[in-house]
């Protein structure tokens, strides 16, 4: 039983917040629900609108991602059944927080692999371009 002040009190915020966030989860998935969220490629890196025009691509799956959404849920719930259970908020664990840091150190560092990859692509195609536009003037001649 919760006794004093501060646990109730703590107590009332933990119950408002668990409230606030099954309210949301169960609004998100009515959306799923009724399709007007659509999953399909929730966990896929997304595609070039340039590559996706010229040729039907399946957006592949990113364990990044992944990973970064199953360890947020996991500490974010292990966090609310923690606070509910002892009526107070609970202090976080200094390796639960980098663990959780490293997760979200990965994702970036993936998006920013990616990025890098579709900049060093476009700038060797944008190269080609130029070589073959220079050929064909030196072709024709002047």
């Amino acid at each position: 039983m919760v006794t004093g002040y501060w646990a109730i009190l703590s107590a009332v915020i933990a119950g408002c917040l668990a409230f606030v966030i099954c309210t949301f989860a169960l609004a998100v998935a009515w959306r799923i629900w009724t399709d007007r969220i659509d999953l399909s490629f929730l966990l896929a890196e997304p595609v070039e609108p340039d590559v996706a025009s010229a040729i039907e691509v399946t957006p592949k799956a990113s364990l990044s991602r992944f990973q970064f959404l199953i360890f947020t849920f996991v500490i974010a719930g292990v966090y609310l059944v923690l606070c509910l259970e002892s009526g107070r908020f609970v202090e976080i664990p200094q390796n639960v927080i980098l663990l959780l840091g490293v997760s979200g150190t990965s994702y970036a560092a993936s998006k920013g692999i990616q990025a890098a990859a579709v900049t060093s692509q476009k700038h060797s195609e944008a190269t080609v371009a130029a070589a073959q536009a220079n050929a064909a003037g030196i072709a024709n001649g002047p």
